[in-house]
Protein backbone atom coordinates (compact mmCIF):
# COMPACT_ATOMS: atom_id res chain seq x y z
CA UNK A 1 0.00 0.00 0.00
CA UNK A 2 1.50 3.48 -0.62
CA UNK A 3 2.32 6.06 1.84
CA UNK A 4 1.02 9.54 1.51
CA UNK A 5 2.08 12.92 2.37
CA UNK A 6 1.21 16.26 2.08
CA UNK A 7 3.44 19.20 2.83
CA UNK A 8 2.50 22.43 3.64
CA UNK A 9 2.27 25.51 5.56
CA UNK A 10 0.13 25.23 8.59
CA UNK A 11 -2.78 26.61 6.77
CA UNK A 12 -5.87 25.07 5.16
CA UNK A 13 -5.21 27.41 1.64
CA UNK A 14 -4.06 25.92 -1.60
CA UNK A 15 -3.73 22.63 0.32
CA UNK A 16 -7.09 21.70 1.44
CA UNK A 17 -8.64 20.17 -1.67
CA UNK A 18 -6.07 17.92 -1.35
CA UNK A 19 -6.85 16.98 1.81
CA UNK A 20 -10.50 16.50 0.75
CA UNK A 21 -9.42 14.28 -1.82
CA UNK A 22 -7.02 11.94 0.73
CA UNK A 23 -10.11 11.93 2.77
CA UNK A 24 -12.92 11.15 0.21
CA UNK A 25 -10.72 8.52 -0.62
CA UNK A 26 -10.10 7.11 2.52
CA UNK A 27 -6.53 7.21 2.04
CA UNK A 28 -4.47 7.72 5.78
CA UNK A 29 -2.21 10.26 4.69
CA UNK A 30 0.56 12.60 7.14
CA UNK A 31 -0.66 15.89 7.10
CA UNK A 32 2.72 17.54 7.78
CA UNK A 33 2.70 21.65 8.66
CA UNK A 34 5.13 24.05 8.73
CA UNK A 35 5.28 27.84 9.97
CA UNK A 36 6.41 30.48 7.88
CA UNK A 37 9.58 31.41 9.72
CA UNK A 38 10.96 27.49 8.77
CA UNK A 39 9.92 27.75 4.91
CA UNK A 40 13.70 28.61 4.44
CA UNK A 41 14.87 25.61 5.50
CA UNK A 42 12.33 23.57 3.84
CA UNK A 43 12.10 24.66 0.63
CA UNK A 44 15.58 23.81 -0.95
CA UNK A 45 14.13 20.08 -0.45
CA UNK A 46 10.64 20.90 -2.45
CA UNK A 47 10.78 20.51 -6.42
CA UNK A 48 10.29 23.66 -7.80
CA UNK A 49 10.90 25.28 -4.58
CA UNK A 50 6.88 25.55 -3.91
CA UNK A 51 4.59 23.93 -1.96
CA UNK A 52 1.74 22.06 -1.60
CA UNK A 53 3.58 19.04 -2.33
CA UNK A 54 2.54 15.52 -2.35
CA UNK A 55 4.79 12.70 -1.04
CA UNK A 56 3.70 9.67 -2.33
CA UNK A 57 6.07 6.35 -1.59
CA UNK A 58 8.93 8.62 -0.84
CA UNK A 59 8.48 10.97 -4.26
CA UNK A 60 7.73 14.66 -3.99
CA UNK A 61 5.54 15.97 -6.27
CA UNK A 62 4.05 19.66 -7.01
CA UNK A 63 1.52 22.00 -7.94
CA UNK A 64 -2.10 21.60 -7.00
CA UNK A 65 -3.79 20.96 -10.28
CA UNK A 66 -1.78 18.11 -10.88
CA UNK A 67 -1.80 16.63 -7.45
CA UNK A 68 -5.50 17.02 -8.09
CA UNK A 69 -5.79 15.36 -11.03
CA UNK A 70 -3.42 12.50 -10.02
CA UNK A 71 -5.78 11.84 -7.09
CA UNK A 72 -9.57 12.90 -9.59
CA UNK A 73 -7.80 9.99 -11.57
CA UNK A 74 -7.18 7.52 -8.44
CA UNK A 75 -10.37 8.55 -6.96
CA UNK A 76 -12.83 7.86 -9.91
CA UNK A 77 -13.64 12.14 -10.00
CA UNK A 78 -11.81 13.03 -12.87
CA UNK A 79 -14.75 12.50 -15.61
CA UNK A 80 -15.34 9.95 -17.85
CA UNK A 81 -14.21 11.33 -21.30
CA UNK A 82 -11.94 13.80 -23.14
CA UNK A 83 -14.42 16.25 -22.77
CA UNK A 84 -15.28 16.06 -18.91
CA UNK A 85 -11.77 15.99 -18.56
CA UNK A 86 -11.56 19.10 -20.23
CA UNK A 87 -14.34 20.91 -18.81
CA UNK A 88 -13.16 19.65 -15.02
CA UNK A 89 -9.41 21.42 -15.93
CA UNK A 90 -10.97 24.20 -17.56
CA UNK A 91 -12.88 24.73 -14.33
CA UNK A 92 -10.01 24.37 -11.95
CA UNK A 93 -7.89 26.96 -14.09
CA UNK A 94 -10.07 29.74 -13.61
CA UNK A 95 -10.45 28.71 -9.81
CA UNK A 96 -6.28 28.78 -9.74
CA UNK A 97 -6.24 32.21 -11.76
CA UNK A 98 -8.90 33.77 -9.30
CA UNK A 99 -6.75 32.24 -6.33
CA UNK A 100 -4.06 34.13 -7.68
CA UNK A 101 -5.49 37.64 -8.16
CA UNK A 102 -7.43 37.27 -4.55
CA UNK A 103 -4.07 36.85 -2.82
CA UNK A 104 -2.60 39.65 -4.16
CA UNK A 105 -4.64 41.83 -3.15
CA UNK A 106 -5.21 40.80 -0.08
CA UNK A 107 -1.69 40.66 0.71
CA UNK A 108 -0.84 43.70 -1.66
CA UNK A 109 -1.24 46.50 0.92
CA UNK A 110 2.71 47.29 0.90
CA UNK A 111 3.20 46.85 -2.73
CA UNK A 112 0.10 48.63 -3.76
CA UNK A 113 0.03 51.77 -1.06
CA UNK A 114 -2.97 52.60 1.09
CA UNK A 115 -5.07 54.38 -1.10
CA UNK A 116 -4.57 51.68 -4.56
CA UNK A 117 -5.04 49.22 -1.74
CA UNK A 118 -8.75 50.00 -1.15
CA UNK A 119 -9.46 50.67 -4.66
CA UNK A 120 -8.17 46.87 -5.53
CA UNK A 121 -9.48 45.87 -3.16
CA UNK A 122 -12.72 47.07 -3.28
CA UNK A 123 -12.65 45.82 -7.38
CA UNK A 124 -11.81 42.53 -5.74
CA UNK A 125 -15.06 42.46 -3.59
CA UNK A 126 -17.47 44.27 -5.78
CA UNK A 127 -16.65 42.69 -9.45
CA UNK A 128 -14.06 40.43 -9.26
CA UNK A 129 -15.04 37.47 -7.47
CA UNK A 130 -18.59 38.04 -7.72
CA UNK A 131 -18.26 37.79 -11.52
CA UNK A 132 -16.16 34.50 -11.28
CA UNK A 133 -18.74 32.90 -8.68
CA UNK A 134 -21.76 34.04 -10.87
CA UNK A 135 -20.27 32.07 -13.95
CA UNK A 136 -19.08 29.00 -11.57
CA UNK A 137 -23.00 29.21 -10.07
CA UNK A 138 -24.70 29.01 -14.43
CA UNK A 139 -22.01 26.55 -14.72
CA UNK A 140 -22.98 24.30 -11.92
CA UNK A 141 -27.11 25.13 -12.40
CA UNK A 142 -26.95 23.33 -16.02
CA UNK A 143 -25.48 20.54 -14.63
CA UNK A 144 -27.56 19.41 -12.64
CA UNK A 145 -25.69 20.87 -8.96
CA UNK A 146 -22.31 20.13 -10.24
CA UNK A 147 -19.50 21.09 -12.18
CA UNK A 148 -19.77 18.33 -14.64
CA UNK A 149 -23.07 16.30 -15.65
CA UNK A 150 -25.15 15.65 -12.50
CA UNK A 151 -21.53 13.78 -10.98
CA UNK A 152 -19.45 14.49 -8.42
CA UNK A 153 -15.98 15.81 -9.89
CA UNK A 154 -12.33 16.58 -7.74
CA UNK A 155 -13.42 20.05 -8.94
CA UNK A 156 -16.70 20.38 -6.77
CA UNK A 157 -14.01 19.84 -4.11
CA UNK A 158 -11.71 22.22 -5.05
CA UNK A 159 -14.42 25.01 -5.04
CA UNK A 160 -15.66 23.93 -1.72
CA UNK A 161 -11.93 24.45 -0.14
CA UNK A 162 -11.49 27.25 -2.09
CA UNK A 163 -14.87 29.01 -1.11
CA UNK A 164 -13.46 28.36 2.64
CA UNK A 165 -9.95 30.05 2.25
CA UNK A 166 -11.20 33.10 0.71
CA UNK A 167 -14.11 33.57 3.84
CA UNK A 168 -10.69 33.29 6.26
CA UNK A 169 -8.42 35.35 4.23
CA UNK A 170 -10.70 38.01 4.46
CA UNK A 171 -11.75 37.36 8.00
CA UNK A 172 -7.32 37.59 8.63
CA UNK A 173 -7.14 40.50 6.60
CA UNK A 174 -10.04 42.32 9.19
CA UNK A 175 -11.72 42.85 5.59
CA UNK A 176 -15.80 43.49 6.29
CA UNK A 177 -17.60 41.71 3.57
CA UNK A 178 -21.55 41.64 3.42
CA UNK A 179 -22.26 38.04 4.24
CA UNK A 180 -20.75 34.79 2.95
CA UNK A 181 -19.36 34.91 -0.54
CA UNK A 182 -20.89 31.34 -1.92
CA UNK A 183 -24.22 31.88 -0.03
CA UNK A 184 -25.29 34.58 -2.28
CA UNK A 185 -25.09 31.91 -5.03
CA UNK A 186 -27.58 29.16 -4.11
CA UNK A 187 -26.59 26.59 -6.52
CA UNK A 188 -23.14 26.58 -5.19
CA UNK A 189 -24.17 27.26 -2.01
CA UNK A 190 -26.05 24.08 -2.43
CA UNK A 191 -22.68 22.18 -3.92
CA UNK A 192 -20.74 23.42 -1.22
CA UNK A 193 -22.98 22.38 1.13
CA UNK A 194 -23.07 18.56 -0.84
CA UNK A 195 -19.56 18.47 -0.47
CA UNK A 196 -19.36 19.01 3.35
CA UNK A 197 -21.94 16.49 4.04
CA UNK A 198 -19.61 13.55 2.49
CA UNK A 199 -18.95 11.74 5.14
CA UNK A 200 -15.53 11.34 4.96
CA UNK A 201 -14.83 15.08 4.09
CA UNK A 202 -17.16 15.88 6.94
CA UNK A 203 -14.88 13.73 9.62
CA UNK A 204 -11.35 15.14 8.13
CA UNK A 205 -13.09 19.14 8.79
CA UNK A 206 -14.41 18.31 12.34
CA UNK A 207 -10.84 16.71 13.18
CA UNK A 208 -8.16 18.63 10.93
CA UNK A 209 -6.48 21.73 13.21
CA UNK A 210 -7.76 24.94 13.31
CA UNK A 211 -6.22 27.28 11.53
CA UNK A 212 -7.51 31.31 10.24
CA UNK A 213 -7.28 30.10 6.52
Amino acid sequence: MSSYKVHYFNYRARAEVIRFLLSYGGVNFDDIRFEEDVWPKIKPTMPFGKVPVLEVDGEKYSHTIAICNFLGEKFNLAGSNEIEKMQIQTAALFIYDLIGITEDVSYGYDSFGEENYQKELNKLISETIPASLERFDDIVAKNNGYFINGKLSWVDLYLTSVADYFQGLFDWAEIKLDGNFVDKHKNLKNLRDKVLAIESIKNWVEKRPVTIV
